[in-house]
């Protein structure tokens, strides 16, 4: 009688498994991943959408994201990926978007998948260096001296900007001051910064930093510092 019940209980958690999602149906589920290029020197930050060909893209058998279990295949050269012999219920189909620095963020859809062919929701990763990035823009004027004696003022040009994030002393960044007394840093991470030049005192020579202090909330976005930067510099 033992030996009948534990039969009769294997048989029917089999068949309660079987209808779990995961590999053993007859159904398929194919879908597009594009991918959303954020390139350098690209002060509008306009981006390019192409298809995301060899991407890897992974399967979740269920609804939960926490859940890592599942199957995993790569796109063709036109971002086409397919799984086969699913059985049919709720899955989760994701991809990964780069940020500048390497980081990856999962970028998820959820698909219910019935009998037959299945198609998900097209989906969109992003990646470039200037992923996930803003700028930085200022001006520099610059006052000219011959001694201590004032000679003339203009744009600073060719004059060193540097970028230190808030609270460290080491600069990670150093740019030239270009036309019109602009400087423009890229691919800044939001964060909390210091931005500063420095002013050669005409007497004595000594170089003090002069600095501002900017807070990047948010990627995507070109931040101006309220201020223009005045320095001194020997003629």
């Amino acid at each position: 009688m033992k030996y009948f019940l534990s039969l009769f209980l294997g048989l029917f958690l089999l068949c309660a498994c079987n209808k779990d999602e995961g590999l053993g149906g007859s159904s398929s589920l194919e879908g597009y991943i594009y991918q959303i290029e954020h390139s350098d020197d690209n002060f509008s930050f306009q981006t390019n959408t192409f298809p995301a060909a060899k991407k890897d893209v992974y399967l979740i058998f269920g609804d939960n994201e926490a859940d890592y279990f599942g199957d995993d295949v790569e796109t063709d050269s036109h971002g086409l990926y397919r799984f086969d012999y699913l059985r049919k219920g709720d899955y989760i189909v994701y991809s990964y978007s780069e940020y500048a620095d390497g980081r990856k963020a999962a970028i998820f859809k959820n698909v219910k998948v019935g009998s037959g062919a299945n198609t998900a929701d097209t989906l969109f990763i992003h990646t470039g260096d200037a992923y996930g990035t803003s700028m930085i823009k200022g001006r520099v004027w610059a006052l000219f001296y011959d001694n201590t004696n004032k000679v003339d003022d203009g744009w600073a040009v060719d004059a060193d900007v540097y970028i230190n994030r808030y609270g460290e002393e080491m600069f990670f960044e150093r740019i030239r001051v270009g036309d019109q007394g602009v400087f423009i840093f890229q691919k800044i991470l939001p964060g909390k910064y210091e931005i500063w030049v420095t002013s050669e005192d005409p007497e004595t020579r000594k170089l003090t930093p002069v600095k501002q202090v900017i807070e990047v909330k948010e990627a995507g976005k070109m931040y101006e510092l309220p201020e223009r930067f005045t320095i001194k510099v020997r003629a």
